[in-house]
């Protein structure tokens, strides 16, 4: 289900740049499910750059031996790459810094805002736990809820948000994302991590989800994402009344 396209979606000019406009029209295509969406509330876009751009930026996206990525392995994660903020993005290919950077902007937050009907969002130009990830070959991510808080700016978390940048990924392959109801009874949705597809989720503490099975690949290949989270500040009771700007006296 293409919902838009580099030639005729939210894209324009001599690099790429989303579009207001245009992304509110899918978003407003979109919002009606991402309410109702089992088991949490969450939407899929395919088509959300368009092939063109998307294969670019797969094209450049790191492989193992691109970048100084921190791996992982774990119980719970193995064979997992990602960290790449911690030296700010140095070794990532400008394409998709420029990505990362459209991803914190206006049009996006609006984009994302419509989408989910959550005011007042705030993206994180750290990329705290989020940016560029790459899953090898028998890697997995234990079912997991995230992280609820932005400890350094005491915000609320409230939205995750992937990009899938797999060419030509096969089913066979695994690496699916699944969404696990409340209890942990049984997997209510499975999402493949297929090129060009946009994952948009609600953050929850019972909103249990990963891709739980070894990856089985080939060798050379990779699940790369990309990941952005989302934040609220929360209600401070004692917190001053809004007002507008304040004009010093004219002086006789």
């Amino acid at each position: 289900m293409t919902v838009a396209t580099l030639e005729e979606g939210p894209l324009r000019g001599p690099s790429f740049f989303l579009d207001r406009t245009a992304l509110r029209a899918v978003a407003l295509a979109h919002r009606d499910r991402y309410g109702v969406a089992k088991p949490h509330p969450h939407v899929v876009i395919d088509g959300f750059l368009g092939t063109r751009l998307a294969s670019e930026l797969a094209s450049v996206f790191p492989g193992a031996n691109d970048a100084q990525w921190k791996r992982r392995d774990h119980v719970e994660q193995a064979a997992r790459l990602g960290q790449l903020q911690r030296k700010a993005f140095e070794d990532v290919p400008g394409p998709l810094r420029h990505l990362l950077s459209e991803f914190s902007g206006m049009s996006f937050i609006d984009f994302l805002e419509t989408v989910t009907g959550v005011q007042g969002l705030i993206p994180d130009p750290h990329f705290r736990g989020a940016g560029l990830h790459l899953t090898l070959r028998g890697g997995h991510l234990a079912l997991h809820a995230d992280f609820n808080r932005d400890r350094f700016r005491a915000l609320t978390r409230r939205l995750t948000v992937l990009y899938y940048l797999n060419p030509d990924w096969q089913p066979a392959w695994g690496g699916d994302l699944e969404l696990w109801n409340a209890d942990l009874t049984r997997c209510e949705t499975r999402i493949s991590p297929v090129l060009d597809r946009l994952v948009v989720m609600a953050h929850g503490d019972d909103h249990w989800h990963g891709h739980p099975s070894p990856l089985d690949c080939p060798e050379g290949r990779g699940r790369a994402a990309v990941a952005a989270y989302f934040y609220t500040a929360e209600v401070s009771t004692d917190a001053p009344e809004p007002h507008s700007a304040i004009w010093a006296p004219t002086r006789p």
